[in-house]
């Protein structure tokens, strides 16, 4: 099916998104809200979090043994504790990948975006290379945000077919990088257009299915993104309707042009961010939280008398249904292995979906007797992804609870405490260093602002050895 070309729609978006990109090249970090300040920290010690976190996964460890053939004295850290240094476009493959492997990077709550998971990569690949401050890699942070999640927001699919991970984090790359360059508007509105053709049709199914490859769009297109930035600079570009070109008329997305500049020096995309408690999709948080609650009431010893279980969702979360995960990924995205491994565990974090548990006989059993049904009445924003839990036992008992809007969005908001504890057990081992600094970030310490990446990633004199 071809798509009717709008040009008035495409004149409209090509300008609101220079005029949005002009707008906010002119932000300066002093001058934002210390609100705003400590919201875009937290995306950033959040997402290091969940790299660190990735690193530890073991089919992420051969990806990155086959990027490790491209040591560099002078590149940028791999995130994993080994102190390694590749050049930095490897590096932020590496980065990129294990950001999202464990599913406890944060995204945007008002479109299928993770923003800081497009940005963060990026940057910190750049800016150990480059030498670039802290509260320099914090701004080109929040406007990249801003840009890539305006027009994650401005073109609506139909329905969940493609994975923004594929489809928008070269451009999140590349507005950061641009940004962290100190260019003008024009060579940004210019590198956005060009990484929107370095982007890929990655399926949204590809997460449910448990297709691994998915894990690995973040990365590649943390390189794309920089890229994009390298070959504007030399004059090698893409016109300046790209991005329309793209999404509207190859994807075929619904555009509404007015989306980039709707809120315009009001408010900030940032401020709608969301951070995960559990590692998995964040659809199925609400049903992870409406089982902890039972748990919490009637205690673990409930689980073995389970007959069935019935989870109400709401429609995106009645697509994550898979009975039988294969993967790591699979299970994740599949509301049944979300509810059974929580009834099992207690919790969701990364142990209670690790390999192990795909085929534990008491999870596998349990995931049988899971079904899942509409959540009626369908609700409204925020309580738009809610679950309720009835749970029967083998006596004819139902336990019901429920849970209407998971914690981490706008409207339960995660607090800097909350990102200070995921850094506190994420960042670990080897990487236990960069605790300190990030929590200084999260406390806005204008001494760790002002240091260069490079420094704060480099680990004291000694560390690996006394660490070991």
């Amino acid at each position: 099916m071809t798509n009717k070309i709008n040009l008035d729609e495409e004149r409209h978006f090509k300008d609101n998104l220079f005029l949005l990109i002009d707008n906010l090249s002119s932000t300066c970090w002093e001058s934002l809200s210390t609100n705003i300040q400590q919201k875009v920290t937290m995306v950033f010690c959040d997402d290091i979090g969940a790299i660190a976190a990735g690193h530890n996964e073991k089919a992420l460890k051969k990806i990155v043994s086959k990027l490790k053939e491209n040591l560099s004295v002078n590149g940028s850290t791999v995130l994993d504790g080994s102190q390694v240094k590749i050049d930095k476009h490897s590096a932020a493959i590496a980065n990129g990948t294990a950001g999202d492997w464990c599913e406890l990077d944060g995204g945007y709550r008002p479109a299928l975006c993770h923003g800081g998971l497009y940005c963060v990569p990026a940057l910190i690949a750049e800016a150990e290379a480059s030498g670039a401050e802290i509260k320099e890699i914090l701004r080109a942070l929040l406007i990249g945000y801003e840009i890539v999640a305006k027009i994650a927001e401005c073109f609506e699919y139909e329905s969940l077919k493609l994975h923004g991970h594929a489809s928008l984090a070269a451009i999140g790359a590349a507005a950061a990088v641009a940004i962290l360059r100190n260019h003008t508007s024009q060579v940004i509105f210019e590198a956005v257009n060009s990484a929107a053709t370095l982007v890929s049709p990655g399926p949204f199914d590809h997460a449910v299915k448990g297709a691994l490859i998915r894990n690995t769009w973040p990365g590649i297109a943390a390189s794309n993104g920089i890229r994009a930035v390298d070959w504007v600079e030399v004059g090698v570009k893409a016109t300046e309707t790209t991005i329309h070109q793209v999404y509207q008329q190859i994807f075929g997305a619904t555009c509404n042009p007015h989306t980039l500049i709707d809120n315009l020096n009001k408010s900030w995309a940032i401020e709608d961010a969301y951070h995960k408690e559990h590692a998995c999709c964040q659809y199925g948080h609400s049903a992870v939280e409406a089982a902890k609650l039972i748990i919490e009431k009637y205690g673990n010893q409930i689980v073995p008398n389970i007959k069935s279980v019935v989870l109400e969702t709401h429609w995106r979360g009645k697509l994550l249904s898979n009975k039988s995960p294969q993967t790591t990924l699979a299970g994740k995205f599949s509301m049944e292995h979300i509810v059974a491994t929580t009834l099992i565990h207690g919790q969701a974090d990364t142990k209670a979906f690790s390999d192990d548990t795909l085929l534990n006989p008491d999870i596998t059993k349990l995931r049988k007797n899971i079904n899942l049904e509409s959540f009626e009445p369908e609700m409204e924003w925020p309580n738009d992804r809610p679950a309720r839990l009835k749970i029967q036992l083998n006596d004819g008992t139902i336990l019901v609870d429920e849970c209407l809007s998971a914690k981490g969005g706008p409207d339960l908001p995660f607090i800097s405490l909350d990102i200070e504890r995921k850094v506190r057990n994420l960042v670990v081992g080897n990487l236990s260093y960069l605790s300190n600094p990030l929590i200084g970030m999260l406390n806005l310490q204008e001494d760790v602002l002002k240091a260069k990446w490079r420094e704060v990633i480099e680990p004291p004199i000694n560390f690996a050895t006394s660490s070991a």
